[in-house]
């Protein structure tokens, strides 16, 4: 199986060696990634700009290519003219770090398995909740053992899922738990300072919180201890508003943009 291994957090990154001493045995495994962190990067592409790409020794066990871009970046250019064939299997992380709930659409490791199923190969995001021990090379094995079952059971050419790892405790995780992804809101801060100018700066700052997640999400099964699979797709269609949205007067907005021309017409 051709496998190709990437990440957001760079690709010295120590989730990364530690998957890819989990998984090396799967198959031909190469690495891309971004040469530095790129998190929160979400699924941006470079457009207009060039991607330098540079051989790097990673931890002195393997080589990879390491790309000036971000993770979509890194799995696009893989598929298009780094790697002789595509790969099978698209594997991101480990990150530092859960993407569970909404945080899945600004991550950049779930982007990137995410642009490698859209360019058709089976594609799995692993993270690990940070506030515990982030002992990857203890992830890796949890990881390891979901990605057989996965690879056992029904994952397919096209398919996306995403696995978060609990905080690292004594005892293990709960267990492993079929979950949905949170859409419970997310409370932030910011710290501002003024400058010299007078002008306010901003700064997002680490802490959040999610508002209310509901008990079967993956938000709150990952707090419960649970390792969370969440199965996910790039299609963003809300299907059950498009019978609602079509029954609107579409009409009379179209007469409103043919209006002009027909006015133009009569001169």
């Amino acid at each position: 199986m051709r496998i190709l291994l990437t990440n957001d957090d760079g690709i010295l990154a120590p989730g990364l060696v530690a998957l890819h001493a989990a998984v090396a045995d799967l198959g031909e495994v190469s690495v891309v990634a971004p040469a530095s962190p790129q998190s929160a990067a979400g699924h941006g592409i470079t457009v207009g700009g060039e991607l330098a790409v540079e051989r790097v020794s990673i931890d002195g066990k393997f080589w990879g290519l390491s790309v000036e871009g971000r993770p979509a970046d890194c799995v696009k250019l893989a598929f298009r003219a780094l790697l002789p064939k595509m790969p099978e299997l698209v594997l991101s992380g480990i990150n530092a770090g859960a993407n569970t709930g909404i945080n899945v659409l600004y991550s950049g490791t779930v982007a990137a398995a995410a642009e490698g199923a859209m360019l058709g190969a089976k594609a799995v995001a692993f993270s690990l909740s940070t506030g515990g021990d982030l002992d990857f090379t203890r992830a890796a094995r949890y990881c390891r053992a979901v990605l057989e079952i996965l690879l056992e059971g029904n994952l397919e050419s096209g398919h996306l899922v995403n696995v978060n790892v609990p905080r690292l405790k004594e005892g293990g995780p709960a267990g492993i738990c079929i979950a949905r992804q949170s859409v419970a809101a997310v409370d932030e801060k910011y710290t501002g300072r003024r400058d010299a100018e007078g002008r306010d700066h901003y700064q997002l700052t680490d802490w959040y919180g999610f508002l209310n997640p509901t008990a079967e999400s993956d938000v709150a099964a990952v707090e419960r201890g649970y390792i969370t699979l969440t199965p996910l797709h790039v299609d963003l269609t809300d299907s059950s508003r498009l019978e609602s949205l079509s029954q609107l007067p579409w009409k009379r907005a179209m007469e409103k943009i043919e209006a002009p021309r027909r006015r133009r017409g009569k001169r």
